[in-house]
């Protein structure tokens, strides 16, 4: 489909080119004007006396193909578009979101389980420090006694 729209489109510009050069050689109502600067008056010794009529056929046929191209090309390019725009909507098909399972695992707020660890470890900590504090009191009391017993002696 792109190769029709291509070749509508260069055609479409030799057409307006053509029709351009068409309507320049043509005589104004005044005898003058662009077509007599243009070279009117060659195109009347090429054609004759009937120089006008077959110049009017011309320009009204040119742009009589050029209007029908035209609408060719806009039919091409909305088929191409609508053809696009479907393989679009076709390429990845629509699947249903798969619904995560609830575990028993998991709490339903993990705030909650976050504060019920930092409550666990605090109470370790708080265990541990107290098992700590004990070692050192006895520790400490084990040193006094020796320094008694070394200033004793």
């Amino acid at each position: 489909m792109n190769i029709l729209i291509g070749i509508l489109t260069i055609l479409l510009v030799l057409l307006s080119i053509f029709l351009v050069f068409v309507v320049l050689m043509q005589r104004g109502s005044a005898n003058g004007g662009l077509g007599a600067a243009m070279g009117g008056g060659m195109a009347e010794s090429a054609f004759g006396a009937e120089t006008t009529d077959v110049l009017s056929k011309t320009t009204r046929n040119a742009a009589i193909v050029f209007f029908v191209g035209a609408f060719g090309l806009y039919l091409a390019v909305l088929w191409a578009h609508g053809r696009a725009t479907e393989a679009e909507e076709n390429a990845l098909p629509e699947f249903e979101q798969p619904v995560a399972a609830e575990t028993s695992a998991m709490p339903a707020f993990p705030s909650e389980s976050l504060e019920a660890a930092a409550i666990e470890a605090t109470e370790a900590l708080d265990k541990a420090a107290e098992g700590a504090s004990a070692e050192v009191e006895q520790t400490t009391a084990e040193a006094d006694k020796k320094v008694e017993e070394a200033t004793a002696q």
